[in-house]
């Protein structure tokens, strides 16, 4: 699914490295999602939580090689994973 003009407007300064015109909000959420996790404004997860799955964002945290410590805590914390099972935290 394309952006719409609205959805690029509020997401192009978070994917300032891409071409917004080609993203599609399904095949590449997992970027999307990271990108929020880490750079996002109260916006930016409205948006994302009315856009994607808990199951999603849930996903993105456990297994994201992009996030740091500090954002996979915080998200941990706030979707109840155990911080050990976070791949930041699990891989040297």
């Amino acid at each position: 699914m394309a952006m719409s003009d609205e959805v690029v407007k509020l997401l192009s300064p978070l994917l300032w490295d891409t071409d917004c015109s080609t993203v599609d909000l399904q095949k590449d959420k997992y970027a999307i999602i990271e990108r929020i996790l880490v750079y996002g404004r109260p916006e930016h997860v409205r948006w994302m939580n009315a856009q994607y799955s808990t199951d999603d964002l849930i996903d993105v945290v456990r297994t994201s090689r992009n996030i740091d410590k500090k954002t996979a805590s915080y998200w941990a914390i706030h979707f109840n994973i155990p911080i050990r099972e976070t791949r930041c935290f699990s891989t040297p």
